[in-house]
């Protein structure tokens, strides 16, 4: 594993920029790492139920999704790490707002955690990410961002798995709090990378960002971009609601902290794959996409069929790998169909998109759980993808991968 980074940091594919990111987030991911996995149980001690902790967790997709569109604006206007940083500060101020709600027992400190969490997340996500696109070849776009996954959910898996040991001592809140200082190292870093970064391609309309003229853009998309996007808001859907709802239910059937935290690894180890998948993907082209769609379909079916806790480890592990295959690919595509000074506006609105599905997902998943239970939540999850399924198979035909400027 350690030839394995190296080779990674070494690699003349990943420009210098995207290796420097890189490092600063694998730092605030370990900071992240030691308790995120247990935050949905955080979450459900606070609501006492399945809908109420998906309230909870609404507050973060709330604020990324008001906030991105806007930020993707403000992306083609500014340097990458500019965005970035006004991110990282509001990350202050989620670490500190878990540490007060588990003091207090105030679920107010856990809203305000959330909603910075979404602020801090959009600002960091964009800015990322179209600096990446900026100073990658689309060719390679792929690679890249599995490369970005590779090794900072390395770095996330280290300290969940460190977690596991300190969660015996500590309290969630007071390892919550470590997204505090591990975000101020990830600061400093970037700050001192932006001397040296090199110029960025900036857009030239300098017209006040407004949420009308967002929807006038994403009329303009080319209906390639559109498909797409529809396509990842489902996805989100379906997988933010397992990868929320499935560490609550094993914690419910008295599995305790532990299994809770090997399963938020488990989730997590398909983004170690990313380099290799984003390779996969750029030479095997978009039907691997199509392909994608139809296993996580089956996926979910068979979550909803089996239960046990070693099966539900195995599928949750199939569906993260082809959640990642299919997050590197859409990133390429939704590259190629954008023009360069557009990368920032076009990632906002698509992410914002995304979260849509992460936030209706887990709302609605949760009054069905509270209801039927999980397996028919899932299965009704499955039928939804397999439709998508479909859809693709049929559009496929007239989406190539040529780069096209909308």
């Amino acid at each position: 594993m350690k030839e394995h980074l190296i080779k990674l940091w070494n690699s003349n594919d990943i420009p210098i920029g995207v290796r420097v990111l890189t490092f600063a987030t694998s730092i605030r991911w370990i900071g992240w790492g030691v308790a995120e996995s247990l935050i949905p149980v955080f979450l459900f001690t606070f609501g006492h139920s399945y809908a109420n902790a998906g309230i909870l967790k609404s507050f973060y997709d709330i604020a990324f999704i008001l906030a991105i569109p806007l930020i993707g604006v403000l992306a083609d206007r500014m340097r990458g790490t500019t965005i970035i940083l006004i991110g990282l500060s509001f990350y202050i101020f989620v670490g500190t707002g878990y540490y007060l709600a588990g003091l207090t027992g105030l679920v107010i400190f856990i809203i305000i955690a959330r909603f910075m969490n979404g602020l801090g997340y959009a600002f960091d996500s964009v800015g990322r990410e179209t600096y990446f696109r900026r100073h990658t070849p689309k060719e390679k776009l792929a690679t890249v961002f599995g490369y970005f996954d590779s090794v900072g959910i390395f770095w996330w898996i280290v300290a969940a798995l460190f977690g596991i040991l300190l969660v015996k001592f500590f309290s969630i809140p007071l390892l919550l709090f470590l997204i505090t200082p591990t975000v101020l190292i990830a600061m400093f870093i970037i700050w001192r990378f932006r001397k040296k970064e090199k110029q960025e391609v900036f857009s030239d309309d300098q017209k006040r960002a407004r949420f009308r003229d967002i929807l006038r853009d994403f009329k303009a998309w080319d209906w390639r971009l559109k498909l797409l996007a529809s396509f990842n808001f489902f996805i989100s859907f379906s997988v933010s609601s397992v990868y929320f709802f499935l560490p609550i239910e094993i914690y419910t059937q008295g599995g305790g902290y532990t299994p809770v935290i090997v399963m938020g690894v488990i989730m997590s180890l398909p983004a170690l794959l990313g380099w290799g998948l984003g390779n996969f993907f750029d030479r095997k082209g978009i039907r691997v996409f199509g392909y994608g769609l139809l296993c996580l379909a089956i996926l979910l079916a068979l979550l909803g069929f089996i239960t046990g806790y070693i099966w539900q480890i195995a599928i949750a592990f199939g569906i993260g790998i082809i959640t990642e295959l299919l997050w590197v690919g859409s990133q390429e595509l939704m590259t190629l169909y954008t023009k360069p000074d557009h990368f920032g506006r076009v990632d906002g609105i698509s992410r914002s998109i995304d979260n849509a599905g992460d936030l209706i997902g887990p709302l609605l998943a949760g009054v069905v759980i509270d209801i039927w239970g999980p397996d028919v939540t899932y299965f009704g999850m499955a039928l939804l993808v397999m439709a998508m399924t479909a859809v693709f198979l049929v559009g496929s035909r007239h989406m190539k991968r040529k780069a096209i400027n909308i």
